[in-house]
Parts: C-alpha cells; sequence; structure tokens
C-alpha cells in the first residue's frame, strides 16, 4: 500500500477501534454516565487514543496492522511530542480529513511537520 490507500487504511481501521472500544465502554458504564457528557468522553478518547499511541510508538493501532509510522521531518527531534500534539489536535478539523483530497500529506502532517512512512 502507497500514500493515500495507506492512509485511508489507516483512518477506518483506527475508527473502527475507536468506535467499537467507545461501544464497549458505554455499554459497560451507561448507567453511571451522563448522556450529556458522553460527547466530551468520546472527544477525550478520540485525542489520547491518538497521542498516546502515536507519542510513545510512533503508531496507532491501524498503522501497527498496516507496517507504517509516524516520523518527524524536521531536524530537531527535540520536538516529538509537541509535533504529536499539534497532529493530534488538528484531526479535529473538519477540513483535516477534506486535504486529503488535495495534498499527498494531509493538514495535520503538514501543520505538524510530520509524515507517514512504511516499515
Amino acid at each position: 500500500m502507497k500514500g493515500k490507500i495507506l492512509r485511508l487504511t489507516n483512518f477506518l481501521i483506527d475508527t473502527a477501534i475507536y468506535l467499537v472500544f467507545m461501544i464497549v465502554f458505554l455499554l459497560i458504564f451507561k448507567n453511571d454516565i451522563a448522556q450529556e457528557k458522553v460527547k466530551w468522553i468520546s472527544i477525550l478518547v478520540y485525542f489520547l487514543y491518538y497521542l498516546i499511541f502515536e507519542y510513545s510508538k510512533g503508531q496507532t493501532l491501524g498503522k501497527m496492522i498496516t507496517r507504517s509510522k509516524v516520523v518527524s521531518i524536521t531536524e530537531n527531534k527535540d520536538y516529538f511530542f509537541i509535533q504529536i500534539i499539534l497532529r493530534t489536535l488538528m484531526r479535529f478539523i473538519p477540513l483535516d480529513i477534506l486535504s486529503y483530497l488535495f495534498l499527498y500529506r494531509g493538514l495535520h502532517d503538514w501543520i505538524s511537520k510530520t509524515n507517514i512512512i512504511k516499515l
């Protein structure tokens, strides 16, 4: 897999994993969590999923399956954590997903100065 197909595959796998996790989580805690808090919990889980996996391993579960990895394209690797925070925050901008229609690297890659490589 290359380029846009690899990224789409990663996105679909990660989204499926996130959705399954959230469904199971919400079924387990359905009587303990107020419905108005579900949106905020799901946003937090989504943010933490990408932040923790990409910072600690350079890979989400989807990237592990497709054997790809997030890397910094800057010479200074000291700011990788900040790059991953930026990358993760950019995912919340609806325009980000559409940016792949016009650019090789999406908005969250371009802003954070990261890229995906195949292992």
